[in-house]
């Protein structure tokens, strides 16, 4: 149970609305039905005192008119405890034992009484004191959140594990502190995973998140088998965004092959019915001349993730894209981009695409274009990823009128890794600058040519 303490003016004065109000409420129903007529009148008064202002005067003159009443003296000890002015641990821990003597199962008396003792230099007190709070109040994260706290202090790190993993699987706000805090305390990373975090998909994707932040793949990666291994909950819903950090630290790094194995897990994690099998195809692309497409969803059928090996793109209120069902040149699809008056810098569109063996690949795409004007219009990019200068290339600007054209794009890739296709747009030095009009895309095609140099 948990009351708000509130100073204004020197003067600590708690709350007693909701669970505390409706207890006294209820005492107080019953002291007029079975109570004698002048017991029934101490409980009224007492009670009364309380709800009309819980300040300290007002809970001691209470006690006085009921002092078998447990919650009064809890609430004693509190202002004790806490009182800005005059704190009195001992007449404190006195107010709290008082009320556990009355009742034994007011399980916030015992956490205040562990700190008590705790601030007296009493440890084995304070953890007996815990213990009983532990016994009334066994699933409750305040109580293993305040238990872990106290273990943690004295350094017993298996006690603080089991504390803080049962109060961070009932309350997941606090597993980001807890993992900072073990983090700093227990040198043995590897086994913070299994010792604090709970097994819930939910709770691994947040310590999965961490380790991605601290670059620690490696201890990533035993992250994300915990939660493949874990069922997704009714009420949370796994989309393949929630990896998309992971993938980009893997990229960011060169892990090309792990990048494309955790995004073929999360597809499959997702439900989607959505596939990528270039990560077990990857012996069949060592070979030249070989028909797979080496970029995702090329012909936009899908829909587009934005993010991982998909399509990346923002919003923006200076570019607008649809993919449209009308006039496709491959499937049902076609991507629209209607840029909207600005002169704009352009780079947002992009793919990662894994070329894992060096060598020579071509890029076949088709375009349409409407009324594109400025002198600098937008035109395909290829460089290498994360070093640029593994690979570049580019296509011609597109003309300002065009129905579907092919473009074919011949490349080198110098070492084994990723290129990035991307739709660029330099600005322009003319007066006449402002970008307008609509192109459409469709059919990206990215297959390697031979295999003239070694993995």
């Amino acid at each position: 149970m948990h009351r708000a303490a509130h100073c204004e003016k020197n003067t600590l004065t708690i709350d007693v609305p909701g669970a505390m109000g409706r207890i006294l409420l209820s005492a107080l129903v019953l002291a007029l039905v079975f109570m004698p007529l002048h017991r029934t009148w101490e409980i009224v008064t007492a009670n009364y005192l309380v709800l009309k202002e819980a300040t300290a005067e007002n809970v001691s003159r209470a006690i006085r008119y009921d002092p078998s009443n447990s919650e009064l003296w809890w609430l004693h000890g509190r202002f004790r405890h806490y009182s800005i002015d005059s704190i009195d641990i001992p007449g404190a821990i006195e107010a709290y034992r008082q009320a556990l003597r009355l009742n034994p199962r007011v399980g916030q008396a015992w956490l205040d009484l562990a700190d008590c003792y705790e601030r007296m230099g009493e440890p084995d007190r304070a953890e007996k004191a815990l213990q009983n709070a532990l016994r009334v109040w066994t699933y409750s994260p305040q109580t293993r959140w305040q238990a872990g706290n106290f273990y943690l202090m004295r350094g017993n790190l298996d006690k603080m594990y089991e504390c803080f993993k049962m109060a961070c699987q009932y309350d997941p706000g606090k597993l980001s502190i807890a993992i900072q805090m073990a983090w700093k305390v227990d040198p043995d990373h590897k086994a913070i995973f299994g010792k604090l975090v709970p097994d819930q998909l939910p709770h691994r994707l947040a310590y999965l998140d961490f380790l991605v932040s601290k670059d620690e793949l490696d201890l990533a990666r035993t992250a994300w088998e915990g939660s493949l291994a874990s069922p997704v909950p009714a009420a949370f819903v796994f989309t393949v965004s929630l990896v998309f950090p992971y993938l980009d630290r893997l990229l960011g790094q060169n892990r090309i092959e792990d990048a494309l194995r955790v995004w073929q897990e999360a597809l499959r994690k997702s439900g989607s019915g959505l596939t990528d099998n270039r990560i077990e195809t990857a012996g069949a692309l060592a070979q030249p001349g070989t028909d797979d497409n080496l970029v995702w969803n090329g012909s936009f059928e899908n829909e587009i993730l934005r993010g991982g090996w998909d399509w990346r793109f923002p919003d923006s209120q200076e570019f607008e894209f649809h993919t449209v069902l009308e006039d496709p040149m491959d499937g049902f699809r076609s991507l629209k981009l209607t840029f909207a008056g600005t002169n704009i810098n352009f780079s947002q569109f992009s793919q990662m695409v894994p070329t894992l063996f060096p060598g020579a690949y071509q890029l076949d795409f088709y375009v349409k274009t409407n009324n594109l004007t400025t002198d600098q219009r937008p035109f395909i990019l290829i460089q290498g990823f994360p070093d640029p200068q593994t690979a570049r290339a580019r296509s011609e600007m597109f003309p300002e009128y065009s129905p579907w054209r092919k473009y074919s794009i011949p490349f080198t890739v110098k070492t084994g890794g990723a290129v990035q296709l991307l739709l660029r747009r330099e600005p322009s030095q003319k007066i006449d600058n402002q970008m307008k009009g609509i192109l459409w895309l469709d059919k990206f095609i990215v297959r390697r040519l031979d295999a003239s140099a070694s993995r």
